[in-house]
């Protein structure tokens, strides 16, 4: 039996590796991971002796990436490939510009030419709405995004929006809030306090640490992106929010993490962002209707990262 072909982009990252090894340990398919490998992503992370790896620029390799497809026949594109760091974003936006929007067009101008037709996931963020006061955005609201790296993601759904009415490719958008897990890069506020803590080394955070954002454990969001995958046929060209329940703000976030640690966080209070959104809130009824719901709070998940 010969299973179909997938790709998956970005994938010895954080969240594509946790994707991957779940496809390899449940399912059949031929999984091509292709990947630039940053200072963020790692082939240590994934099963090499049961995937295919690529290494691969998406925004510099276009004739690669065609006789990619041509010779495997490819079924299925899953793109997680992105520079997701807000703070770098800052530093140099036109690198975010150029892998978050020429990367993913590249993608969509080798689609729109075959000859047989790909589904397309592609994974965007909450932070293309912008900040919230107090009310949730659903997936209809308009995209508001405050800083270099979340206008790429925003502006990549609009380009992938005018593919779908232009040239009728079958694309889904998801848009998830915060993710963490295990391998996750420290950078994001998780893996640094982690690492901080059992290092005994200060923790720093924007501002007051006020800001407030939602946390999903990975798992819950894969069981996410594969209902919606396995429902695919019915929601051609829809967008999907995977949200939860599980805000917090960031002192009390590296607070809950030492306790559970059983540490005092020794926390430094550094200059903010140039742009720091207080809080995201998305709805994520649409999704619901599909049966799914978070199965994982912040407690549990950051218990079973440390804890294992």
């Amino acid at each position: 039996m010969t299973s179909e072909s997938i790709i998956i982009t970005g994938g010895a990252g954080f969240i594509g590796s946790n994707f991957i090894n779940y496809l390899v340990n449940n399912t059949i398919y031929h999984i091509i991971c292709v990947d630039m490998l940053n200072y963020a992503s790692d082939t240590n992370r994934l099963p090499m002796d049961r995937i295919t790896f690529v290494k691969m620029d998406l925004s510099k390799n276009y004739k690669g990436l065609t006789e990619l497809f041509e010779e495997n026949k490819i079924n299925t594109v899953i793109n997680f490939a992105a520079e997701s760091c807000v703070d770098r974003s800052f530093e140099d936006p036109l690198h975010f510009t150029a892998n978050n929007i020429l990367g993913t067009q590249n993608l969509l101008e080798v689609i729109r030419k075959l000859s047989y037709s790909v589904k397309f996931i592609h994974i965007s963020t909450d932070e293309v709405y912008g900040e919230q006061d107090d009310n949730d955005v659903n997936e209809n609201d308009n995209l508001n995004p405050s800083n270099p790296y979340a206008a790429t993601k925003a502006s990549i759904d609009l380009i992938i929006k005018s593919y779908q009415y232009s040239y009728n490719l079958p694309i889904i958008i998801v848009r998830a809030n915060n993710i963490y897990g295990p391998n996750q890069y420290p950078e994001k506020i998780i893996p640094v306090t982690i690492q901080r803590l059992k290092n005994d080394e200060s923790i720093p955070i924007h501002g007051n640490g006020s800001n407030k954002r939602k946390y999903l454990y990975i798992k819950d969001f894969i069981d996410a992106l594969m209902i919606i995958w396995d429902n695919f046929g019915q929601n051609v060209g829809e967008i999907f929010n995977i949200g939860c329940d599980f805000e917090i703000d960031n002192l009390s976030l590296v607070n809950l993490i030492g306790s559970i640690m059983g540490k005092t966080p020794n926390i430094e209070f550094i200059k903010d962002r140039n742009y720091n959104d207080s809080r995201y809130s998305i709805n994520y009824d649409k999704l619901k209707q599909l049966g799914w719901k978070p199965q994982i709070n912040l407690e549990q998940g950051l218990n079973m990262l440390i804890n294992g």
